[in-house]
């Protein structure tokens, strides 16, 4: 049902005057009459009221209301987990006949007016019309996001229920029993829970960060079912070759550990695959193969935190800095202390230096002299006319002694390293930090990663910014507030992880700078999942060390197998930088060459895509996870021979469609048919008036 109406800003009786005023005019051009017959006098007066009638009402400040009825019927989603583990431990027919059922369920469902809709894990925002026929590839079991993503998608549709089809195996994201998502859950248990006689590798533990010149463990977990007495082959592989082999007994306990000692003779990033060879009599080999993927580096960072005087931003991004087992930080507090420049440095954090007091003045002089990449942190107490003239990238004219309270927002164009998904809206929710008030100025080459919002107004003003250029890299956060987002942080979700992660890439993307190559080609991550998209960005310098755009980058893969592959990307301010979409897994090493001024510039890395077989892992299903559910949302726990069942009880629930009034209002000065009906008015009264001999 739907319906029209116009409305105005002030009483409606004033239509009264405006349709006297309207009269009135009428009545002063049509009194004496005319070259015209009477019903045709009557009929241009009548024009003429209405028109200037109309015009009149347009100072009441009218405007239209659009009222919209729909009936929304009650919508059931069928969210399926298609993961490798319910192919893997759900027989292939009663899979196939279950997914057949489910379809029918859909129709009959369908059939007594319930809206039904179809999900799976890797069907994003987009529906499917059938289950039948589902590949059953996703590599992990995210049954939160299945579950979140089912009720967050349907929840302004009139949500009656989501029928959860599930081995409950699930091994990432948060647990679903201790989560809510606003409508009942309705399991259907797939999968077995009978162990199969299989050998698991469990899990492989190592050090993700080693140095060289040094052995490290890398450790190995095994578990078993009926094979109790037997003995069992482990190798340690690096690029499919074995290089170290042992044999395990396996006993009544069902869990056997072998370690491994490995030697790090040359840095760089290492691939290991820690296989257990097949028994025979296991149900699957597809768990007997873990990845291990570590880095083995020359040394750590050194970084110098230098500070003009105490202040709790010290404390928290030294928390931050040190959870990366890369940098090795100096805290330095004027002016009781002085930094050790007996070492260089890498990067350094100048917390309120320069200072109003001229502490820290000669540790700014020789770390500039020695081209140290630094990270300014502003305050209260920072000398602003002798922070402008070093020209990290952002600047202020005039300071103030006035405060903005602004909050963080992060510039998802940034692209010189990743952060996570979840980063966007765990920063908007830290606390409002103070910014000194006044006109920042950008320098061209500077690069904004986060912006200021003033309450409910994001801003374009720069909040933290990284500057590229020459002699050395510079980055600024324009607040000593910076203590207030870890800690909040950290109380609402238990880990700082955005904000460490914010500081140590801040750190390292300094650091990592300090070198004045005129080419640099690099990954987003420096890690991928299998499933994860790979992509890659530039830099290009001129002598000058200013970053300069427009040249094509040849760039040449290789595989951990040799196997190359060569590919071409145009460098373009904001533009994507070359896009290689998925990877198999492995550690792969690439070059990138390109001209400026008439010489060949290259640049070399490496980066990792891997795998961890997560979804054979458990070799049973997980009933009682999808019990609690049930028990959660007061339903039940159903099998797939219970479809009619299921049926029968959501039929039972009756449930009701609604309906929902939708309003649309809109001014009327903004809606073109109404000048319309004011030109035909006008243009039919001077037609009949030339018409009939007469303006």
């Amino acid at each position: 049902m739907q319906s029209f109406q116009i409305h105005t800003v002030y009483s409606p009786w004033y239509l009264l005057l405006c349709l006297a005023v309207g009269i009135g005019v009428s009545w002063f051009l049509y009194r004496k009459g005319g070259p015209w017959p009477t019903w045709l006098r009557w009929l241009l007066a009548t024009l003429r009221a209405a028109l200037v009638t109309l015009i009149c009402f347009l100072l009441l400040e009218p405007y239209t209301r659009h009222v919209k009825q729909e009936e929304i019927k009650p919508t059931v989603v069928l969210a399926l987990d298609n993961s490798q583990s319910v192919q893997l431990f759900t027989p292939e027919p009663q899979l196939q006949q279950t997914l057949q059922r489910t379809d029918q369920l859909a129709d009959r469902l369908r059939e007594q007016g319930i809206h039904v809709e179809l999900q799976t894990l890797q069907n994003s925002d987009s529906t499917i019309a059938k289950l039948t026929g589902t590949s059953f590839t996703a590599s992990t079991s995210n049954l939160h996001t299945l579950l979140s993503k089912s009720s967050n998608a349907y929840k302004n549709r009139n949500l009656a229920a989501v029928v959860l089809f599930s081995d409950g195996i699930h091994n990432q994201g948060p647990t679903p029993t201790f989560q809510s998502y606003g409508t009942s859950i309705y399991p259907v248990a797939l999968g077995d829970t009978v162990p199969k006689r299989d050998v698991v590798l469990e899990e492989v533990q190592y050090n993700r960060i080693n140095y060289t010149g040094t052995t490290f463990p890398v450790v190995a977990k095994l578990r078993h079912f009926g094979f109790a007495g037997s003995t069992v082959n482990v190798q340690l592989q690096e690029n499919g070759k074995s290089i170290q082999s042992k044999r395990v007994a396996l006993t009544n306990r069902q869990q056997a550990e072998i370690s491994f000692q490995v030697s790090a003779p040359s840095p760089g990033k290492k691939h290991y695959e820690v296989v257990v060879q097949p028994l025979q009599g296991e149900f699957t080999d597809l768990n007997n193969r873990r990845h291990a993927y570590l880095e083995v580096v020359k040394g750590k960072l050194n970084i110098l935190l230098a500070s003009a005087a105490p202040h709790p931003d010290i404390k928290a991004i030294r928390s931050a800095l040190i959870t990366n087992p890369l940098l090795e930080v100096e805290v330095v507090i004027g002016p009781f202390q002085s930094p050790n420049f007996k070492k260089s440095y890498d990067a350094a954090v100048l917390h309120q230096i320069p200072n109003s007091n001229g502490t820290g003045t000669d540790w700014l002089r020789r770390l500039r002299q020695a081209n140290v990449p630094s990270l300014y942190i502003l305050g209260s107490q920072t000398d602003y006319n002798s922070f402008n003239s070093l020209q990290a990238g952002v600047a202020l004219p005039r300071s103030s002694t006035q405060y903005d309270e602004v909050q963080p927002i992060l510039n998802s164009s940034f692209q010189r390293f990743s952060t996570e998904p979840i980063a966007q809206n765990r920063i908007t929710a830290w606390p409002p930090a103070p910014v000194t008030f006044g006109e920042w100025s950008l320098a061209p080459s500077a690069e904004v990663i986060l912006y200021q919002q003033v309450g409910t107004v994001r801003t374009t003003k720069p909040l933290l910014v990284y500057k590229p250029s020459a002699p050395a890299p510079s980055a600024v956060l324009l607040t000593d507030g910076s203590w207030q987002w870890r800690l909040t942080e950290a109380a609402d979700h238990g880990t700082a992880q955005i904000y460490d992660e914010l500081m140590t890439h801040m750190v390292q993307l300094l650091a990592n700078r300090r070198n004045q190559k005129r080419l640099h080609v690099y990954p987003i991550k420096d890690e991928f999942e299998v499933s994860e998209g790979v992509a890659f960005q530039a830099d290009v310098f001129n002598a000058v060390q200013e970053e300069i755009y427009g040249q094509t980058i040849s760039f040449t893969l290789t595989h951990e197998n040799d196997k190359q592959t060569s590919h071409r990307f145009r460098h373009e301010q904001g533009g994507e930088g070359l896009k290689l979409g998925t990877l198999p897994a492995g550690v792969y090493r690439y070059n990138a060459s390109t001209r400026v001024d008439n010489q060949t510039y290259t640049d070399n890395g490496e980066f990792v895509v891997q795998e961890q077989n997560m979804e054979a892992t458990m070799a049973v299903a997980d009933h009682e996870l999808l019990s609690q559910l049930a028990q959660r949302s007061e339903t039940s726990l159903y099998y797939p021979n219970q479809l009619d069942q299921l049926e029968q009880d959501l039929l039972k629930e009756d449930f009701k469609a609604i309906l929902r009034t939708k309003e649309e209002e809109k001014d009327l000065l903004e809606q073109s048919w109404f000048y319309l009906v004011l030109l035909a008015l006008a243009c039919t009264e001077w037609g009949l008036r030339r018409f009939y001999g007469s303006l």
